[in-house]
């Protein structure tokens, strides 16, 4: 799922700020998706876990850093006016750093525009926790054409949320574009784990030939030994019915699991095979 704002005055072109949302991991029944500032600010609340409301805000800053201390308090106003509440994240290209650091080469940003953006952060209590968590490091996620790089792209995080906050990224994007993907990883304390599941099988095991005809001959096996087995003589602990019914299930997973992982040649050569005639059937249409 895709919520988006564009730029009403160039729609078509880069400006305009987005979310999206995986519907297989988050319930989007109760989300509120509010538009700030077209294009430019954009704001998400959404539930955690059925539980927590989490409140986000997505930022897409001018370049005219002497516009920042307006762009800023519109933002401040039409939060308050939404009655969104506590912010606990705020992500976006910010189109300026706070500290010379984040320049290569150093150099300090436009005084009044910092402190705007520093009196925002100071009014909602959020912090860039990637600085305080790596003070002396330095990390860009933008190079520009005069070959000068800056941290632009950043993740403010609410100070409550310092124990939630880890696995902190940046790396290039799959889409062409000349910013970096900063990711993080939140996980508020509390929050029941979800592992990754049982295995199962792929499906495509489930009609391969070679692999149904070994679990055949393993069970014809396992059918044999607990008749044997099945007696007040032959019957023991480490022995019986039920011990080697699950090693027969710990066989043929394992058997599965190697034919996923390597199929037969015989497969393989089918699939090519399959692969071109689609080919040519393709160049002969």
């Amino acid at each position: 799922m895709v919520l988006n704002s564009q730029d009403p005055s160039r729609p078509s072109n880069s400006a305009g700020v987005a979310f999206v949302l995986n519907k297989e991991m988050i319930n989007i029944s109760n989300i509120k998706w509010s538009v700030l500032i077209p294009g430019r600010a954009a704001a998400l609340s959404l539930k955690w876990h059925n539980e927590k409301t989490i409140n986000l805000l997505n930022i897409y800053a001018l370049n005219t850093h002497s516009e920042h201390p307006h762009f800023w308090d519109i933002v401040r106003t039409k939060w308050q006016q939404e009655r969104l509440g506590t912010l606990d994240m705020m992500m976006g290209d910010f189109n300026i750093t706070e500290d010379p650091l984040d320049r290569a080469p150093s150099r300090p940003d436009n005084e009044q525009a910092v402190e705007a953006l520093r009196n925002f952060r100071s009014d909602f209590n959020i912090q860039d926790t990637w600085q305080h968590a790596h003070p002396t490091m330095r990390l860009f996620t933008f190079n520009s054409n005069t070959n000068t790089m800056s941290r632009l792209d950043r993740i403010y995080t609410s100070v409550s949320h310092d124990n939630s906050i880890s696995d902190w990224k940046a790396y290039l994007c799959p889409i062409p574009t000349d910013h970096n993907i900063v990711h993080v990883r939140f996980a508020p304390p509390g929050v029941l784990h979800i592992g990754k599941g049982r295995w199962t099988w792929p499906l495509s095991t489930l009609s391969d030939k070679t692999l149904l005809e070994k679990i055949k001959k393993l069970g014809i096996t396992l059918q044999n030994e607990i008749g044997r087995s099945n007696t007040a003589d032959t019957r023991t602990n480490a022995k019986n019915p039920q011990t080697l019914w699950e090693s027969f299930k710990t066989n043929i997973t394992e058997e599965a699991q190697h034919m996923a992982k390597n199929p037969p040649s015989e497969n393989q050569s089918e699939n090519k095979t399959t692969t071109k005639r689609h080919k040519s059937n393709i160049e002969c249409t």
